[in-house]
């Protein structure tokens, strides 16, 4: 992006915190929005909010803004699912409206699919998955589609790790992985999340849904033997188990649609996602 833009994002969690950082550092204002902010106020080109979409209006963003970032979470233990996103997906609707923002981007999920068996899904695919959760990540992103505003982008994001979440201890965990660890895992490293969500601020005009992945799935069971012999082991004596656990979303997803706008992945395996440092 080579225009300063004026930023909102909401939920500025694992994801969005990532989001505004980068955002800040290409020279765009950025105001970040979360429950527990680190510190209220301006720093390192950001400006810290308290607020919690979900219950009020949010104090402090400008009267104008480019964008408005959708990366909320319900917080852990205290919050569900339909008490957060779907009021969420309203107020940021409100927000993005009010200021005249072009562009609204909502981070979702590919659990929306469900599990296929091994099947491929693409966006056309139908929203299958079950659940509380998915059920109002559903309704979130029917509220954002329906928005008016100019340019629209749910993405819909695979198996999140990077900095501070690393997945390889529960991966090379044999025993306790779902169906003998034969089903399909789609991983999407943070950088590549934060990545799509500032390419897609400059989409053109249009609401559309892409999923947000490395492009390149792998069962289970084939992560846990890579793991076990990049540290000397031996995969042959890894012992699979756990059969009767079904996994919930057993399927590849295609990230061809969203390439297709322009973005690639820095990470486009689990390999090089791993490699880097975690």
């Amino acid at each position: 992006m080579t225009t300063q833009l004026q930023i909102a994002v909401l939920g500025a969690g694992y994801v969005g915190s990532a989001v505004a950082r980068e955002a800040a550092a290409h020279g765009h204002a950025v105001w970040a929005v979360r429950r527990n902010a680190p510190e209220i106020g301006a720093r390192d080109g950001i400006t810290w909010l308290h607020g919690d979409l979900t219950t009020a209006p949010i104090d402090g963003l400008p009267a104008r803004l480019d964008a408005v970032v959708l990366t909320v979470a319900p917080s852990r233990g205290t919050d569900g699912y339909d008490s957060t996103y779907p009021p969420a997906a309203r107020a940021a609707v409100t927000i993005a409206c009010e200021r005249s923002a072009r562009a609204l981007v909502y981070t979702s999920s590919t659990g929306v699919y469900g599990g296929r068996d091994g099947a491929w899904v693409t966006e056309a695919s139908p929203r299958l998955g079950a659940g509380e959760s998915n059920a109002a990540l559903i309704a979130a992103e029917d509220i954002l589609l329906s928005a008016p505003v100019p340019s629209v982008t749910v993405l819909r994001v695979a198996g999140i790790y990077g900095p501070g979440r690393d997945p390889r201890g529960r991966m090379r965990n044999a025993s306790a992985l779902a169906q003998r660890g034969e089903y399909w895992t789609n991983l999407a490293q943070r950088d590549d999340i934060v990545a799509a969500v500032l390419h897609a601020v400059q989409l053109p005009a249009g609401s559309r849904s892409l999923n947000v992945s490395d492009g390149t799935p792998e069962q289970a069971a084939t992560v846990a033997r890579w793991l076990i012999r990049l540290e000397g082991g031996d995969p042959d004596e890894l012992q699979f188990g756990n059969e009767a656990q079904r996994s919930r979303n057993d399927q590849r997803v295609s990230n061809d649609a969203l390439v297709a706008t322009g973005w690639l992945p820095r990470y486009p395996s689990f390999r090089e996602g791993f490699a880097s440092g975690l």
